[in-house]
């Protein structure tokens, strides 16, 4: 569940930066995108733990958040050349929903099973299950990195090559749009080849660039699906015997009891 987490989170750190720098934005233009989850997990995450404390179970709150994370990702994949940062803040709202109340409760629903389980009754076993929930988040985090880098090279290539197929020499519409464009560049180039030449390449890059549109829409489905996964995962995971409100009245009850042998 933590790797599943990691990779979930890849949507707003690397599929929505990317998708806005690969169209030319800077980093001040895409920095809103950003800071619009971060700014709202400040305040969401808190009334996600309000409500663990509040005896909510953390597997609901992992439901709810990854839930959310997923129709987010369902949003973004509307995306086109075409977005700016303003276009990703309803979705980012909502993903910083899902990621505070999803980072919530599987953070509660670990430390809940140490509890129950007693992996925290010795010293040795503290150290060994901290470490454990450790290497964990940095394994999913460092391998959703690298998928998805990964990922997002394989698809852009391969969507280049299926968008090459359909342009190709003698074809009125490419032959059209090269004449055009070199037309139009003409008066400002040294020559006609000269014309041709940049004219050819800003047809590659219109090829380019819509190879990266179709990437990143296959992105976000990823993550969605993912967090399907996730849910999928989660309706297995059966009810602890405690909640938090029971270890806040168990806590209660010793500090009385200690306060009474004083």
């Amino acid at each position: 569940m933590a790797a599943s987490g990691g990779v979930c989170l890849l949507a707003t750190i690397i599929l929505v930066p990317q998708s806005l720098s690969v169209h030319g934005f800077e980093a001040n233009q895409i920095g809103p995108a950003v800071v619009w989850v971060a700014a709202s997990q400040l305040a969401i995450a808190c009334v996600a733990a309000l409500l663990l404390l509040r005896d909510i179970d953390p597997r609901l709150l992992m439901g709810i958040g990854f839930a959310c994370m997923a129709f987010a990702c369902c949003l973004n994949a509307s995306y086109t050349g075409s977005w700016a940062a303003e276009n990703y803040y309803r979705s980012e709202l909502l993903m910083a929903v899902g990621q505070s109340f999803a980072f919530i409760g599987l953070v509660g629903t670990i430390v809940l099973d140490a509890v129950v389980s007693g992996a925290l009754a010795r010293a040795p076993a503290v150290l060994t299950y901290a470490a454990y929930f450790h290497l964990i988040r940095l394994l999913g985090g460092e391998l959703g990195v690298s998928f998805m880098t990964h990922f997002i090279a394989v698809r852009e290539k391969l969507h280049s090559n299926l968008l090459g197929l359909h342009v190709q020499n003698g074809s009125w519409i490419t032959d059209g749009s090269v004449h055009a464009l070199t037309a139009g560049l003409l008066s400002k180039s040294s020559g006609m080849a000269v014309a041709t030449g940049r004219a050819l390449g800003l047809v590659n890059n219109r090829i380019r660039l819509q190879a990266y549109t179709l990437t990143f829409i296959d992105g976000f489905y990823l993550i969605a699906s993912a967090c399907v996964l996730a849910l999928l995962v989660i309706a297995f995971i059966r009810r602890f015997p405690l909640s938090y409100g029971d270890l806040g009245a168990f806590q209660e009850i010793q500090v009385s009891e200690q306060d009474g042998k004083k």
